[in-house]
C-alpha cells in the first residue's frame, strides 16, 4: 500500500517537527506523542525508522520495535542501524555499547522466533539509500551475524521522504 500524502507529512513532522517554532516544549511533546500514535501502518512506521537519526537511544528504537505495526523489514532496518557486526564480537562490559548490544540481540531473537509476523515492507541491508551495511565489513566479521539477518526482507520498498512531504521546506536530503 502506498502512503498517502497525509501519512508522509505525519512522518516528516515526527522527524523534523522540532523546527516548528510555534510550540512550547510541553505542547510539542504532546503533539509528538499524538503523531507517533497516529502511525497506522507498517509502511509509515518503516518510513519513520528509516528517516530517524541512527544514533537514537535503544529505548527510542524499542518504541518502534514494540509497535503493533513493526514488521520484519522495519525490525531488520533497526537491527542494521545499530551496528550488529560490531555487537556480534565480544560482549561489552557496560555503557552505550551494552545497551546497543542488548538491543541487537533482542531484535535477532524476536526476528528468529517470528515476533515480527508480517513482511509488508522490504529492507535490504546491502542497499539502503545507496549504502550497503554489508560491504563495509570484512567477510569474517560479517559471518558472525546470522545469515537470515543479512538477507533482504520480503515486501515492497517504501520511498524515502522528499521535499513535498515537509510543510516548512526542504527536509533531510529532500529531492
Amino acid at each position: 500500500m502506498a502512503l498517502s500524502p497525509e501519512q508522509r507529512k505525519c512522518v516528516a513532522w515526527l522527524i523534523d517537527g522540532h523546527l516548528a517554532t510555534d510550540f512550547d516544549e510541553d505542547t510539542f511533546e504532546v503533539r509528538w506523542e499524538q503523531e507517533f500514535a497516529a502511525l497506522s501502518s507498517p509502511e509509515s512506521l518503516f518510513l519513520f525508522a528509516s528517516e530517524s537519526h541512527p544514533a537514537q537511544e535503544p529505548a527510542e528504537w524499542r518504541r518502534v520495535l514494540d509497535s503493533p505495526h513493526c514488521d520484519m523489514g522495519t525490525a531488520l532496518l533497526v537491527f542494521w542501524r545499530n551496528s550488529p557486526v560490531y555487537h556480534y564480537g565480544n560482549e561489552p562490559a557496560s555503557g552505550w555499547d551494552l545497551g546497543r548490544y542488548d538491543l541487537v540481540r533482542e531484535i535477532e531473537r524476536r526476528y528468529a522466533t517470528g515476533q515480527y509476523p508480517s513482511a509488508i515492507v522490504r529492507f535490504d541491508p546491502a542497499a539502503f539509500k545507496g549504502f550497503s551495511f554489508l560491504a563495509a565489513h570484512p567477510a569474517a566479521a560479517l559471518e558472525r551475524v546470522p545469515a537470515y539477518m543479512r538477507r533482504p526482507s520480503a515486501g515492497l520498498p517504501v520511498a524515502p521522504l522528499a521535499r513535498d512531504d515537509f510543510e516548512w521546506g526542504v527536509g533531510f536530503g529532500g529531492s
